[in-house]
């Protein structure tokens, strides 16, 4: 493993900034304080065969021992501290290039995937921070060690030293095995969590169907798992065998300089005596690298990931958001454009594969919006309603033709002023966890909560939050709605808002609501399929295989 390389050290280093020369320095510090108590120790055991231990060399221990902790404290400290920040502002910064790419490319990424490198793995990097600091600083101590091997016999301390480095070249061989297992292994258990994912979300499907039930566990969960298990037993199986071997190993050590140094290489009782305490220390010390080395790995692997994940998102920002993901999305938010009227010409729009090769498209020769117009938008399944209303709001970029906002073309206008002209709420709307942006009065949050019915079961807490989120399919949809009205925004685009409205606050939602939307100066397009209620629009648009079908007017529709 190539540390001048490596992404962890890069970002411990980055994030030290002027303060990284102090914990090198601290981390000699408790290298050589560490070694000095083994020294003191060995000055000890040579006083017990005269007059006993001196004060001198029992205050030089007490003293070594403080400065360790107290130098072992603060690197250790601080390390955790900077892998921790660095591990936040790279989430945070991933975080604000998400937001920047495009909606069609999110839509084609892996969110499962992207959530869990966003959450996951915090602690095994702050965790590998502080093995780090230890692992440098009792790299010291037995750097310390050996030059005191080798003042008390230079054969046995090069016996010691070639016996260590073979051992430990050994042991980097099995690691780097293990690193090869690695990434299998996490993907087969990516697989599986996917098929687990599937029991959860269609836990009702799965309740319901017996035969369905089965064929996810006998052919998909039960498979995954053995593939799961399999790689990852392989994977702890040679790490199960360096670990053995470097156990065995470290008493071969103490075996070979015991029954074999004085015998082959002629060194005195007192040097064997010296090198076996010498290397007892650095047992504990060689365990800590043990134990980093393939930690090591694992956070190399997970940050070369995120690395990637960053490239990917970087070469998919959106020019027009460059800024605002530079400044983490501070703003400032551009001032409301009042709406008059939008048009599209020749607007084309298709999905592409990563291959490049067309899914889907819509094709719009001519679509004009006015001010204060009821548009419905109907069609089959498939037909292009909610890609065209993508492209309407600005979410997805069509690969031909203009749009006009007011009469100005979209470049005149900036994408996103353009964007802030719509409330929209989806079919697979969100709730947020807060109101955000809320820039009007708890009045006028009441008012909108009183015209959903929702008073008596939701409320707007102060801090923006919902005060309960045990709501009916319906009373969510609902409750999305009055978020889209706190926006304040001239055009509301619906899509197929009232499915899951109860017939009575459906008949409310069409024949009172939006005349009143109407009368407050909202221009409204929405996708419908309720027939009866098409007489209440200007217009009706049908949508088949990605084009508009037919236009009709609203009592013509009906």
């Amino acid at each position: 493993m190539n540390l001048q390389n490596s992404r962890f050290i890069t970002m411990l280093r980055q994030q030290a900034g002027p303060d990284a020369r102090r914990i090198v320095l601290a981390c000699l510090g408790a290298g050589l304080t560490q070694g000095l108590t083994v020294f003191s120790v060995l000055s000890g055991i040579d006083e017990l065969s005269g007059d006993g231990v001196s004060f001198r060399t029992f205050v030089l221990f007490v003293l070594c021992i403080y400065a360790f902790y107290r130098l072992f404290h603060y690197i250790t400290g601080k390390a955790a501290q900077l892998a921790l920040r660095g591990v936040m502002e790279q989430r945070i910064r991933l975080a604000a290039k998400l937001r920047g790419i495009p909606m069609e490319r999110f839509g084609r990424m892996r969110t499962e995937r992207t959530q869990a490198l966003l959450l996951d793995g915090q602690e095994m990097v702050v965790e590998a921070a502080r093995m780090l600091m230890a692992a440098a600083a009792n790299s010291v101590m037995m750097v310390v060690a050996v030059g005191r091997m080798f003042t008390t016999s230079f054969l046995g301390a090069c016996g010691v030293l070639v016996v260590m480095v073979a051992g430990l070249c050994t042991f980097l061989w099995i690691v780097r095995s293990v690193n090869s297992l690695m990434l299998p292994a996490r993907q087969a258990e990516m697989e599986f969590a996917s098929d687990l994912r599937d029991l959860q979300e269609g836990f009702q499907h799965l309740k319901l169907h017996l035969g369905k039930t089965v064929d996810l566990f006998q052919r998909w969960l039960l498979p995954g798992l053995d593939r799961a298990a399999a790689a990852r037993d392989a994977t702890e199986q040679r790490h199960a065998l360096g670990i053995s071997f470097f156990a065995v190993f470290h008493l071969l050590i103490l075996g070979l300089i015991l029954f074999l140094m004085p015998r082959l290489l002629s060194v005195d009782a007192k040097s064997v005596t010296t090198l076996l305490v010498l290397v007892m220390f650095c047992l504990s010390p060689m365990m800590s690298l043990v134990g980093f080395v393939p930690m090591l790995g694992k956070v190399e692997m997970g940050l070369g990931e995120l690395a990637e994940l960053e490239r990917q998102l970087d070469a998919e920002i959106e020019a027009s958001e460059s800024g605002h993901v530079e400044a983490l999305w501070a703003g400032p938010v551009p001032a409301p454009l009042p709406f008059e009227s939008l048009s599209l010409r020749d607007v084309r729009f298709e999905h592409r594969d990563d291959a490049g090769a067309t899914l889907f498209s819509i094709s719009v020769p001519e679509f004009d919006l006015n001010r204060g117009e009821i548009v419905f938008l109907c069609g089959g399944n498939g037909a292009g309603k909610t890609t065209f209303m993508r492209v309407l709001s600005g979410l997805y970029a069509p690969q031909s033709g203009s749009v006009l906002v007011n009469g100005q073309p979209l470049e005149a206008v900036g994408l996103e002023v353009y964007r802030n002209l719509f409330s929209v709420v989806p079919a697979d709307f969100h709730l947020f966890r807060h109101v955000l942006d809320l820039r009007c009065g708890p009045e006028r949050v009441r008012e909108l909560l009183s015209l959903m019915r929702l008073e008596a079961k939701v409320k707007v807490q102060e801090d923006g939050s919902f005060s309960s989120s045990n709501l009916s399919a319906g009373q969510r949809k609902r409750l999305a709605l009055v978020c889209a009205l706190l926006e304040e925004r001239d055009v509301c685009l619906f899509d197929e808002v009232a499915a899951d409205f109860d017939p009575e606050f459906r008949r409310f939602f069409y024949e009172e609501m939006l005349p009143m939307l109407r009368g407050a100066g909202k221009t409204i397009l929405a996708v419908s399929h309720d027939d009866r209620y098409f007489p209440c629009a200007d217009r009706v648009i049908h949508m088949a295989d990605g084009v508009f079908a037919a236009v009709a007017a609203g009592r013509q529709a009906g």
